[in-house]
C-alpha cells in the first residue's frame, strides 16, 4: 500500500511541475498544444482552448507539450506569436524554470508542514539498534565486535569527546577499515573498547562504518522557527541532490552501471532508482512513519528540480541557459546545432533508465 502511494504522489509531483510549464505559458500568452497526466496508450482525452487534456495508460509521471520548443517542428495549427521559439527571453525564462520553482516549492512545504505540525526527530549519541555487516553477511558489524548494545552512549571516538551524533558521524566517516577507540556509558558505567571500521563506498570516496543507529528525541518547533528550519533543510538537501547528480554521472558510476550487464554488483550508492526503485524505498521507509516517507518524498521534489536544472538540452536547465544568453548577447542558438547534444543527452537518460528498471527489478534495494 505505501508502495503505491509512494508512486501516486511521485506521479502527482511530475504532473505539478509539468502544471508549472503549463500555466506560466497561459499566463505568456503561449500555445499548450497537449497536457497528459501518465504516458503510453491514450485512454480518454478532450481538445478545450486548442488544448488536448487526457490520461493514458501508464501513471508514472505526466507531460506538456508547447508548440515551437523546436523551431523546426510543423506548427500550422498556432499563430506565430503563441510559438516558444518567437517569445521573448524573458517568457523563455519563465516558462522554462517555472517546473523546477515549483518542485523547489512543493518541497519546501512538506518540510515546512513536518517540521510545524509534527516536530522533529533529532539524533542523540544513545545507540537504537545495531546495525549488520555489510562486507561480510556472515560476520558481525564493528559495532557488535566492540560490544556495543542498544543503550548504550557513546561519548567519545578515537580519544575525542563526541557532543552530537552529527559529530560522531563525521568522525566515523574519515575513519574506513581503521583500528578505533570507543568510549560509552551503560548503566552510569563508563567503559573503553575498540574496534575495526569496515568501508563503503559514498559519493566514489570510502568512508567508514560502525554500525549503529541513533536514538531519536522529538524537537517541536513554532510556526516562525520552522520558516528558518525549512529552508535550512531545503538547502541541505539541495546540496545533497547535486552531489548526487555528479556521482551520478561520474565516468566511474556509469562504467559501474555498465558492468550492471555483465552480472556485476552496483552499490546502492551510485546506482539511479526508477519509480519501482522509488516504491520500494518508499514502502521501507514508511514502516519507520509516514513523516519519514514524505521527507523522502521531499528530498524526490529537490531531486527532480535539481535533476530538471542541470544546463543541457532538452533539459529545463538547457533552455534556462538559452534563455538567458538570447538575453545577454541578443542572438538566439539555432536548435539544429543543439541536435547532437540532446542526443547524447537523451541516449544517457536512457540507458540509466533502463539501468534503473533492471536493477530495481533484478536487486531489489534494501535499506
Amino acid at each position: 500500500m505505501n508502495a503505491i502511494l509512494t508512486i501516486l504522489l511521485l506521479t502527482l509531483f511530475v504532473v505539478l511541475h509539468e502544471l508549472g510549464h503549463y500555466i506560466s505559458a497561459r499566463r505568456s500568452k503561449i500555445a499548450v498544444s497537449e497536457f497528459f497526466v501518465g504516458f503510453g496508450p491514450k485512454l480518454f482525452s478532450f481538445k478545450r482552448n486548442n488544448t488536448e487534456y487526457g490520461l493514458k495508460a501508464i501513471l508514472l509521471g505526466g507531460y506538456v507539450k508547447i508548440p515551437g520548443m523546436d523551431e523546426n517542428e510543423p506548427v500550422s495549427d498556432y499563430k506565430n506569436d503563441e510559438l516558444f521559439h518567437t517569445a521573448s527571453w524573458t517568457k523563455k525564462l519563465y516558462i522554462a524554470s517555472s517546473g523546477i520553482l515549483v518542485n523547489f516549492f512543493l518541497a519546501w512545504i512538506i518540510l515546512f508542514s513536518i517540521f510545524a505540525f509534527y516536530g522533529i526527530d533529532q539524533p542523540t549519541l544513545e545507540v537504537a539498534t545495531i546495525g549488520e555487516s555489510i562486507s561480510n553477511p556472515n560476520d558481525d558489524a564493528p559495532s557488535k565486535k566492540a560490544g556495543l548494545i542498544p543503550g548504550d552512549i557513546i561519548y567519545s571516538f578515537n580519544g575525542s569527546e563526541v557532543q552530537s551524533w552529527e559529530e560522531l558521524v563525521s568522525i566515523i566517516e574519515v575513519n574506513p577499515d581503521k583500528n578505533v577507540s570507543i568510549g560509552y556509558i551503560r548503566n552510569s558505567q563508563m567503559y573503553l573498547t575498540t574496534t575495526i571500521l569496515e568501508s563503503r563506498l559514498v559519493n566514489n570516496e570510502l568512508s567508514g562504518y560502525l554500525g549503529v543507529s541513533p536514538v531519536l528525541e522529538k524537537q517541536t518547533l513554532g510556526l516562525l522557527q520552522a520558516i528558518p528550519a525549512t529552508t535550512l533543510i531545503e538547502i541541505d538537501m539541495t546540496k545533497a541532490a547535486i552531489e548526487g547528480i555528479f556521482t551520478l554521472f561520474n565516468p566511474s558510476t556509469l562504467e559501474a552501471l555498465l558492468g550492471t550487464y555483465t552480472g556485476e554488483d552496483v552499490p546502492d550508492e551510485v546506482r539511479p532508482l526508477s519509480p519501482i526503485g522509488l516504491a520500494q524505498a518508499g514502502n521501507q521507509i514508511a514502516e519507520g512513519g509516514y513523516v519519514n516517507l514524505f521527507s523522502l518524498l521531499a528530498f524526490v521534489n529537490i531531486f527532480l528540480a535539481v535533476f530538471n536544472s542541470i544546463p543541457l538540452v532538452p533539459l529545463d536547465g538547457g533552455r534556462i541557459v538559452l534563455a538567458l544568453y538570447e538575453g545577454i548577447t541578443g542572438k538566439k542558438i539555432e536548435d539544429k546545432k543543439l541536435y547532437p547534444i540532446a542526443a547524447l543527452v537523451i541516449f544517457i537518460f536512457v540507458f540509466l533508465g533502463i539501468t534503473a528498471f533492471y536493477l530495481d527489478i533484478t536487486q531489489p534495494i534494501r535499506l
